[in-house]
């Protein structure tokens, strides 16, 4: 019987961790042309919008708690609006992107490839309600999880107290405990992580036409949502671990000349760990999503003229 993208994919399909993520490192190592052409503007971009609105300052110090709370309004105020247009940007780059990975719609001729329209603004739109459900799943578990800590922790104090007639935990111990809670509210980044993962699929659907929704994201990733938290990390976490360590050179650096060529570089390494997400989501898309793509956007008359 054949199966028509409407009835959704076959069950059980299991992605290929190592070769999604090897082929993920080909492709990036095999378009540095359309890495330049894609890229140029925004990198530029967002270079200036980290220059402008401070990304690389130094952190504030924290052993001041007035000098913190004042300064953190302006400070949230700032990355709210480089969140912002960051994210338009990201929206404009990995459309084409997914597109070159997906279609194999190339670049050439065309000094700025990106563009502003209608399925960007859906990219776009979807790229933020996805974070925003992955930052409220990531607050609620991770609340849970720790107010379970510290509830087991008081009972366990309780159960002190009466087995030692009445003498409690010492405050040191509460506050092992407490931190202790702290570094258990880290599986909610994970969990958060996951279920990002898994309708981020609606992110390659919508830059190539294919059928488009959360609800179909979710079940063409079912059974998969591991495999695609492993392969991305694989592919991104040394993107992300080198615009980490040069972030934070920029800011050892600043008021000193290798401050700028360090931002620029650290700006370059967060583009590139952009890049590499949208390869990895184009992949996941190309291996378990089978409906078709449906070009019907402008780049196919721009590849005609």
């Amino acid at each position: 019987m054949t199966r028509t993208p409407a009835d959704g994919p076959a069950a059980a399909e299991k992605l290929p961790v190592w070769r999604t993520a090897l082929e993920s490192y080909r492709f990036l190592a095999a378009h540095p042309r359309d890495l330049a052409r894609i890229g140029w503007l925004p990198l530029l971009a967002l270079f200036l919008l980290n220059l402008v609105l401070g990304t690389f300052d130094p952190v504030p110090d924290m052993a001041d708690p007035e000098a913190a709370m004042a300064g953190a309004g302006p400070t949230i105020g700032k990355a709210v609006v480089r969140m912002l247009i960051q994210s338009a940007i990201i929206a404009m780059t990995l459309v084409v992107w997914h597109r070159l990975v997906m279609l194999g719609h190339g670049t050439a001729g065309r000094l700025v490839p990106l563009r502003a329209g209608t399925r960007e603004l859906r990219y776009f739109g979807s790229w933020m309600l996805i974070g925003i459900v992955s930052v409220i799943l990531m607050i609620v578990v991770g609340m849970t999880i720790v107010l379970l800590a510290l509830l087991a922790s008081a009972v366990a104090q309780d159960v002190m107290m009466f087995a030692s007639g009445g003498t409690g935990m010492a405050l040191g111990g509460q506050g092992e405990m407490l931190t202790l809670a702290v570094w258990l509210g880290m599986p909610a980044s994970v969990v958060g992580l996951y279920f990002s993962i898994r309708l981020s699929l609606v992110l390659p659907a919508t830059a190539t036409g294919k059928h488009a929704g959360f609800a179909r994201a979710w079940s063409v990733s079912a059974g998969n949502g591991v495999r695609m938290v492993a392969a991305l990390l694989i592919v991104t976490a040394p993107f992300q671990l080198a615009q980490t360590g040069l972030a934070e050179a920029a800011r050892a650096a600043a008021g000193s000349w290798p401050f700028y060529p360090l931002a620029f570089l650290a700006s370059l390494g967060f583009l590139l760990f952009i890049l590499a997400t949208g390869t990895v989501l184009s992949l996941f898309s190309l291996g378990l999503d089978d409906a078709p793509a449906q070009d019907r956007t402008q780049d196919a008359a721009g590849a005609a003229a």
